[in-house]
């Protein structure tokens, strides 16, 4: 039952891990096949351990209907065969003890007669007169009367006890078949119930493993890497559809009322998907751009060729809408595009407005394009739309892990430390395998499988 359940929690933990790791295609499902094989080996060894429970509670049932329990311990089944040999042998020990008394009493009279007949003969060594020779004369003879006696009692109850031997061995016979016969019945079941036991666990009777163990083959089989290979250039690679920029002519009013959506920074790839960061950065290579840096959000990367400097930027607004350079000549009070000097204007330069309550540079803001006034950019085929809010971890008490290698963070939302270092983890690894820890104080990102959980 345990290895059935260890079965259950591995499938499920190797579940998650691959829903999650970077494995795609047919050999994804390769694994995960051999997880359904695990999953369903689970259930056959469920079923062997159901096997085995009915087998028990036969057993447990044929033993409380022939091995009853007693009210002073033991069963009442071995107490009356106890009692019926006691039965057949009361009579029989009753006759025993009677010959043996017979028989102690006869030796005792042997032992005196030659006592007697000992101090008789002595008489005539010594001075012995002759009341003391006939007095012994006459303990001889009762000696010998005695002996005669008790002879003839001992013959007498041996005689008996040969003639009751008959009765005492059928007596006792037919308590002893009872007996074997009982034994023999239970030696039988005891064999059935092996044979159960070994129903319940011959591996080789049950069918389902030949299934199992025959579509995890086929699975196997249906592994194929060019397959995968055109999946991923689809999905991931040269051959993924694209958003290329295109020129927009320009449009003062939706410049004015387009608004940035607020994002979180952009998570830097970990090192368990190098084959995305680098197969993203081949796209940016065929797009005529330089490639991703190294460890860099992908969205900041894919157009950090393409973004304007401030100064180009402003230039390239000034040179494209000469007229808002002009003195004004109007009240501007009654303008409804003119925004306020000091929230949406900085150093004569057009800048975004920002919803979050800040402002960027016409261009660019955290890591993302914004409409300029040129309208040159205005959407990123690689951005991820995200509107989670950062979380607040300072009340929150993490999970002790220990750094396995040195990392330095790439950038400013990462922790960097050395191999052995102990710091808190406290939130679990996303998607791309970053977890959020504390280290000195310091709250940022980090590689899970830079680290391993501390047991306490």
């Amino acid at each position: 039952m345990k290895y059935a359940n260890k079965l259950k929690m591995w499938c499920k933990k190797w579940s998650d891990i691959i829903d999650k790791g970077p494995e795609y295609g047919t050999n994804k499902d390769v694994l995960v096949g051999s997880l359904h094989e695990a999953d369903a080996m689970g259930d056959v060894h469920n079923g062997i351990k159901d096997r085995l429970m009915e087998v028990h509670a036969e057993l447990k049932k044929w033993k409380n209907e022939n091995f009853k329990k007693a009210m002073v311990g033991g069963c009442k089944e071995a107490k009356q065969f106890e009692d019926d040999f006691k039965k057949a042998q009361k009579p029989w020990a009753k006759k025993l003890a009677k010959v043996q008394k017979c028989k102690k009493d006869y030796f005792n009279a042997c032992k005196q007669e030659v006592a007697a007949q000992q101090a008789l003969s002595q008489t005539g060594t010594g001075a012995v007169t002759e009341e003391q020779v006939k007095k012994l004369q006459e303990k001889v003879e009762k000696c010998q009367r005695d002996v005669s006696q008790t002879r003839d009692k001992y013959e007498e109850t041996l005689k008996e006890l040969n003639s009751y031997k008959s009765i005492y061995i059928i007596d006792m016979k037919e308590v002893f078949d009872n007996t074997q016969k009982f034994e023999e019945k239970r030696l039988e079941y005891f064999k059935d119930i092996l044979i159960g036991i070994h129903h319940a666990l011959d591996l080789t009777q049950i069918n389902e493993i030949s299934t199992i163990y025959e579509l995890l083959k086929q699975k196997i089989g249906l592994s194929d890497a060019s397959k995968d290979l055109i999946w991923w250039s689809q999905n991931r690679g040269a051959d993924m559809p694209m958003n290329w920029p295109e020129f927009e002519e320009f449009s003062l009013e939706q410049s004015l009322s387009t608004r940035k959506e607020k994002s979180r920074p952009g998570v830097p790839i970990s090192s368990n998907n190098d084959t995305i960061r680098s197969s993203k950065s081949s796209l940016h290579n065929l797009a005529g751009k330089e490639p991703v840096q190294e460890g860099k959000a992908v969205t900041a990367g894919v157009v950090a060729s393409q973004i304007p400097s401030k100064a180009n930027a402003v230039q390239s607004t000034a040179n494209l809408t000469p007229e808002l350079n002009r003195q004004k000549s109007y009240d501007p009070d009654l303008n409804p595009f003119e925004d306020e000097p000091d929230s949406n204007s900085k150093g004569g330069a057009k800048v975004a407005s920002d919803p979050s309550g800040g402002t960027a540079e016409a261009g660019q803001a955290d890591g993302k394009i914004w409409p300029t006034d040129a309208g040159v950019f205005q959407t990123n085929p690689f951005d991820e739309d995200d509107d989670e809010e950062e979380e607040d971890f300072s009340n929150q008490v993490g999970v002790l892990v220990q750094a396995l290698f040195d990392y330095v963070g790439h950038e400013k939302d990462e922790l960097s430390f050395k191999s052995g270092d102990k710091f808190e983890k406290l939130k679990d690894r996303d998607d791309q395998g970053w977890c959020t820890g504390r280290r000195d104080g310091r709250i940022g990102l980090f590689p899970d499988n830079y680290v391993k959980v501390v047991d306490q």
